[in-house]
């Protein structure tokens, strides 16, 4: 039962909620006020989507609120029960963004968010319904109350097997036509095929080559034995070869280290004949290398020290120079101290004389603003004169006021002129300041410059010895002298490398001597290395001849062997063919059967269906309908699902097209409740939009009693949308009324009719 929808910039709809119980619930109102999106609000909230937005006619953005300002945002919440239990289901839609958001809850807590598919499914779930089954066993549209009864047959009846889901069957039994259709084919084609394969084959080559198979390779083992006796020769006769092969290296290694010791002992013998020749001139060299060597390290001494003291020469004369220089400055500094005084005095006359053109300055001062002060209190005042103290009239007043306002003017002038006078007397006096500042800078100037003459004085001394230090060394320092020492110690230095060169020329003599002694010790003969090579050659070239027969055996044995795996494969493909040929003789029988059955099936649940409905639809029928002229009702299933009702005489008339509009409404009626609790047996929810369309005032009369007598003893809930007030003595559970009384926002506005 469906029990609360609230509704948020839904449609026509701003913010409306309406509560709905058990009985008929009448939404009432003129056309496009708003009543039909309020069940379409429902259908929404449950599957996500609406039939128009299923079919494509409309656009999630349509369902958002536009006037009188376009919403950004909708929000649905229906409230339902099922099997005593409270469920809401919310989703929320964006503009541009389509569904953002769904969530169900059960007894206010949350079991499912936000996917809405999840949500929906979870709902189906509940309901035992889908959106497709709820939109045509629950959910009338506008005018469709009828829609059964305006189908063609061929079109009702698929529609109701659609209902039932029967239309899987015909579909699994269509699919079966094109199993079985294939499964013949796939049997033809094994057939061919196993009439080419045996076409093929011949068991009799087959044996043949599976002897000549055998044979070769019987053959190919023993040649495989003659390789290996020939490589295992090989290997001892490479051994033996490389055996020779390493005294040959080992007697021509020697051969060249004998040679190359030679060649350096006889370059040494010369280089020690050109030393002892460089030497000649020399008694003892070691000795006179020894003197000559101490002799260098004297003069380079002496070297170093002359070119030390040279520097310090040069860095004493230049700061004598600087010296002098600053002496010179010292002193023209000493001579401009001298004048300090003489200006200190005369600052102390400029301040003075600054001081009394102040003092001059304020006394003007003074005296103009007594002047302006009197001014003042004779404008504001009828006392005495305050010069004389006579009495005052307006005349006098005012010539003793322009008096004083001439002197104060003339006091004004004398005091701008002493005011330039006294800046030109503080800038002389700025000026004179900066340049006592300055002179006081050299007031220590004069005893700078004692010290500096002290300094010089010392330097010229320090400079002095430096010259006698410098010359006396100079007395035992040449630069010839120093170059042939140099030249007669890289002469003796010679002495050192022949003693060298001589312990050389034992060592090498000792090595030779080794050298000889191994090569006499080494059993080696060309001649007999030649032959082993010769005999290697020829076991190489048996065994490779052996080798390259054993590779073609090979080949030609893998070739065979193919050739025999191939002939094996088509024997076994034969078999495997005529398997599945006969694997397919009894798939066939079984889809055959199969299809037999889902036929079978199919007419014996519509014929169940039908039987189940047809009992439903009388009781329905017996309740609902109040007069005598017609029995019962049925649908037929033998004429194409054709809905039809029983009259007085027996006689079964077809109601879409042989009774009168109130009586097909009714059956329409009857049909669609019958439906409902066919195939929604948890939601005993029926939804009619404008069901009267095209009904008769007493036709609406007689529906409308119907509804209010006998609704509640059918069904637990039925909504009824209408523009027609007569449907409203039909309602027995919640009335609202629904309108859009401004016209210029477009808002539905509900009232709920007690």
């Amino acid at each position: 039962m469906i029990t609360r929808v609230e509704l948020k910039n839904w449609k026509s709809h701003h913010e409306n909620s309406l509560e709905f119980g058990e009985g008929v619930n009448g939404l009432i109102g003129t056309m496009g006020s708003g009543k039909s999106s309020v069940l379409e609000a429902v259908v929404f909230g449950l599957f996500g989507t609406t039939p128009k937005h299923n079919s494509r006619e409309v656009k999630l953005d349509d369902l958002i609120r536009r006037t009188p300002s376009e919403a950004e945002k909708a929000e649905i919440q229906v409230e339902f029960m099922v099997d005593n239990e409270d469920y809401s289901v919310k989703r929320d839609i964006e503009r541009g963004k389509g569904t953002t958001r769904s969530e169900l809850r059960k007894n206010g807590e949350l079991i499912e968010a936000p996917s809405t598919r999840d949500v929906t499914k979870q709902v189906e779930k509940l309901l035992g319904l889908d959106f497709k089954s709820f939109t045509r066993a629950i959910y009338s549209e506008q005018n469709r109350l009828d829609l059964f009864l305006n189908m063609r047959p061929g079109d009702r009846k698929e529609r109701i097997d659609q209902l039932l889901k029967l239309d899987r069957f015909e579909t699994a039994r269509k699919n079966i036509v094109k199993v079985e259709n294939n499964l013949e084919n796939d049997k033809k084609l094994g057939e061919k095929e196993l009439k080419n394969l045996e076409d093929q084959l011949d068991k009799e080559e087959f044996e043949k080559l599976d002897k000549k198979t055998l044979e070769k390779k019987e053959e190919l083992q023993e040649l495989e034995t003659e390789v290996e006796e020939l490589d295992e020769k090989f290997e001892q006769k490479k051994e033996e070869l490389d055996k020779l092969k390493d005294l040959e290296e080992s007697f021509e290694k020697l051969e060249k280290r004998e040679t190359k010791l030679n060649t350096r002992k006889e370059s040494i013998q010369n280089r020690t004949k050109e030393i002892k020749k460089i030497l000649k001139d020399f008694e003892d060299p070691k000795k006179e290398l020894k003197s000559k060597k101490k002799t260098k390290v004297v003069l380079e001494e002496l070297k170093a020290d002359i070119e030390d003291l040279e520097r310090e020469k040069q860095f004493k004369e230049k700061k004598l120079e600087d010296l002098e220089d600053s002496i010179e400055e010292l002193g023209e500094e000493a001579e401009r101290f001298e004048r300090f005084e003489e200006i200190d005095k005369e600052l102390e006359k400029k301040k003075k004389a600054a001081e009394k053109i102040k003092q001059k300055g304020n006394r003007l001062y003074a005296e103009r603003k007594e002047l302006e002060k009197s001014v003042g209190t004779l404008k504001g005042s009828e006392k005495d004169c305050p010069v004389c103290g006579q009495d005052m009239d307006k005349k006098h007043r005012k010539e003793v006021m322009r008096s004083h306002h001439k002197k104060a003017e003339k006091l004004k002038k004398k005091e701008n002129k002493l005011r330039k006078k006294l800046e030109a007397s503080k800038k002389s006096v700025s000026k004179l300041e900066k340049k006592r500042d300055k002179l006081l800078e050299y007031r220590s100037s004069k005893e700078k410059l004692e010290e500096k003459k002290e300094e010089l004085k010392k330097q010229g001394e320090e400079k002095e010895e430096l010259e006698d230090d410098l010359e006396e060394k100079r007395k035992y320092f040449s630069e010839d002298r120093l170059e042939e020492v140099k030249k007669d110690v890289r002469k003796l230095e010679r002495a050192e490398e022949l003693e060298e060169l001589e312990e050389k020329l034992e060592h090498l003599d000792e090595k030779l001597s080794e050298t000889r002694e191994e090569l006499e010790g080494i059993d080696f003969e060309s001649e007999e290395l030649e032959n082993l090579r010769e005999k290697v050659s020829k076991v190489k070239e048996s065994r490779s001849v052996k080798k390259k027969e054993l590779e073609n055996g090979k080949e030609l044995l893998k070739e065979q062997k193919k050739r025999l795996d191939q002939m094996e494969n088509q024997f076994k493909k034969l078999d495997d063919i005529q398997r599945d040929i006969e694997k397919l003789d009894s798939l066939l029988d079984f889809v055959h059967d199969y299809r037999n059955g889902l036929e079978k099936t199919q007419v014996s649940l519509r014929e169940l269906f039908v039987k189940q409905l047809n009992g439903l639809m009388d009781g329905i029928w017996k309740q609902l309908y109040p007069y005598d002229d017609y029995y019962s009702i049925r649908l037929n299933a033998e004429q194409e699902y054709r809905l039809q009702v029983l009259d007085s005489e027996n006689n079964w008339v077809n109601a879409e097209a042989e009774v009168s509009g109130g009586e097909r409404h009714s059956a329409a009626l009857v049909m669609r409740l019958a439906l409902t609790f066919t195939l929604s047996p948890k939601l005993q929810v029926i939804m009619l939009d404008e069901p009267t369309h095209n009904m008769d005032s007493s036709a609406v009369e007689e529906l409308a009693e119907t509804l209010r007598q006998r609704s509640s003893d059918l069904i637990e809930q039925m909504f009824i949308v209408t523009h027609d007030p007569a449907l409203e003595s039909s309602v027995t559970g919640n009335l609202y009324r629904l309108d859009k009384k401004n016209t210029e926002t477009g808002l539905t506005e509900v009232r709920e009719v007690k």
